[in-house]
């Protein structure tokens, strides 16, 4: 009987339950629906590019049945992102924005590796989010090619670097390409400091050394291919410096290997047959005043270093494996000059001649110039009495006060300069006064740098460099406009003669160095 009862008392509470009013919403709305279509626009699951290759990838948006695009009045945003899925040391796990348009269409600037590529269209009034993901490979292309250092245009008293790479600069191409801000791009910022100089030497050749870029705050080697920084100025160094003050850099690969760096008025040197060990020893001693932004790039095996003591106006030199800055013995009084008295003020120097690699240098005393020719290459230590070979007073030849780059020509007997809008070539040997060689297109631009495109090792640098000692590239800068630009042409290497027309690229802020870039592959 119990139990019938709890039975009775159950079914009447569930009745009365079944009674009580529903007062629930009921009303259903439609969620607005939004595709992502792949059909039919050419888009693959998996893509390959070479760095800095414009990818372009469009696919078609259906938003509640209708397609649209950017303009449309739709509440739609897109985000087009790029993003590593590996997971290590090393690993940079940055995500790029790419865009924010519903077509992609940028170059992609990351280095080589494999990364995920992803498109979200997120609904505004919902937030509901829809996706589309593709592979996405990048390969490294910088491989060889005219290199631009300059202070970016949007960024001054900073620095960055470019890459032409055309038929002119590298062997067996497909096409032309450009490349600026490339040290941003690799590193995420320009580098501090105005432009030095850039340097890809001819050590360890086979197995790509660094580029080493010098600014007049810091400095970076970065990978030949990527443009990352994997070296430091404490890198250079057995027993680092204790500040940072860096007036010259450069190689000594003429007729050997090697590096000298001047630092805070100090002579490094490093020397290597086979690879650069990447150190440079201690401060070579010696007693002298302020050293010239200068130091010989043809003194051959002999020597670690040859520089110039602008307070005693007179060349110093290093023996190879030596520890002190000598002075070299007592020169011919027949001779040109003497290099122990020189007495006038080193401006700039740039080697040149291909069979005794001498340097050509441009001295000043007062207002008057003079073109002196050294022989360092081909003496066998300090003791030779003839290094002076000739002398030239080039007092008369136009603008020559105000020469602000200087080049020697490698095959030809002629030097280039330039002064405001106009580079010069002064063929010394018929005349002392140079001839306008080219004048800018625009008056308001200045010429800033004038570098030929010549062997640093005839080694190996000939095998590999194309058009050698045929390129002329002149870099300008016009104030007004903020404006660079770098002029290409092809020059008769025995007489600096421009012939056909240049290539012509815009440079995103003021070059104030140049070199080429090599690549065993070529």
């Amino acid at each position: 009987m119990k139990k019938i009862f709890s039975i009775c008392i159950l079914l009447s509470f569930l009745t009365m339950v079944g009674c009580v009013e529903d007062n629930g919403n009921y009303t259903y709305t439609d969620i607005d629906q939004v595709v992502i279509d792949t059909t039919g626009r050419n888009i693959q699951s998996d893509y390959v590019v070479s760095r800095f290759d414009t990818l372009t990838i469009a696919p078609r948006i259906i938003y509640n049945g209708q397609e649209i695009s950017n303009g449309d009045n739709a509440p739609l945003d897109y985000v087009w992102t790029l993003y590593t899925t590996h997971s290590g040391a090393g690993v940079d796990y940055t995500v790029d924005t790419l865009a924010t348009t519903c077509v992609l269409h940028q170059p992609i600037t990351r280095t080589a590796g494999e990364y995920r590529l992803q498109l979200t269209v997120r609904n505004r009034d919902n937030g509901v989010e829809e996706y589309f993901q593709t592979t996405c490979k990048v390969e490294e292309s910088i491989t060889a090619g005219w290199m631009v250092l300059y202070e970016p245009a949007d960024e001054p008293s900073s620095t960055d670097i470019g890459l032409v790479v055309n038929e002119w600069t590298k062997k067996n191409i497909i096409r032309n390409r450009e490349f600026w801000d490339l040290y941003k791009s690799s590193n995420g910022a320009h580098l501090e400091g105005a432009p030095l100089t850039v340097l890809h030497t001819a050590a360890n050749l086979a197995q790509g050394d660094a580029i080493m870029i010098f600014t007049t705050k810091t400095f970076a080697g970065v990978n030949y291919a990527t443009l990352e920084k994997i070296m430091t100025f404490d890198n250079l160094f057995y027993h680092v410096p204790s500040s940072y003050d860096v007036s010259y850099y450069g190689a000594n690969g003429a007729m050997a290997f090697g590096e000298t760096v001047i630092n805070a008025n100090k002579v490094y040197t490093t020397s290597f047959m086979a690879r650069r060990n990447d150190f440079f020893g201690v401060a070579k001693s010696g007693s002298y005043g302020k050293l010239a932004s200068w130091a010989s790039a043809t003194h051959g095996t002999m020597f670690d270093a040859v520089v110039y003591d602008q307070t005693a106006q007179r060349f110093l030199c290093c023996p190879r494996g030596g520890v002190s800055l000598l002075s070299f013995a007592p020169q011919d009084p027949n001779g040109a000059f003497d290099v122990n008295n020189v007495g006038m003020e080193l401006l700039m120097g740039d080697y040149g001649n291909s069979v005794n690699y001498y340097d050509y240098l441009l001295f000043a005393k007062g207002e008057e110039r003079y073109l002196a020719v050294a022989n360092f290459g081909t003496r066998s230590n300090q003791q030779l009495p003839n290094i002076g070979v000739a002398l030239y007073n080039i007092s008369k030849s136009p603008d020559i006060q105000n020469a602000t780059s200087w080049q020697s020509a490698y095959l030809g007997q002629f030097v280039l300069y330039s002064a405001g809008n106009k580079v010069y070539n002064l063929a010394y040997n018929q005349s002392t006064e140079g001839k306008v060689l080219w004048t800018a297109p625009n008056p308001d631009e200045e010429v800033t740098c004038v570098r030929l495109q010549k062997y640093y090792s005839m080694a190996l640098h000939s095998r590999i460099m194309p058009y050698a000692n045929q390129i002329i590239h002149i870099a300008t800068w016009n104030s007004k406009a903020k404006e660079g630009k770098l002029y290409e042409y092809l020059t008769n290497p025995a007489s600096g003669a421009l012939i056909g027309e240049p290539k012509v690229y815009k440079v995103p802020g003021k070059v104030k160095e140049m070199g080429w870039k090599y690549a065993m592959e070529m």
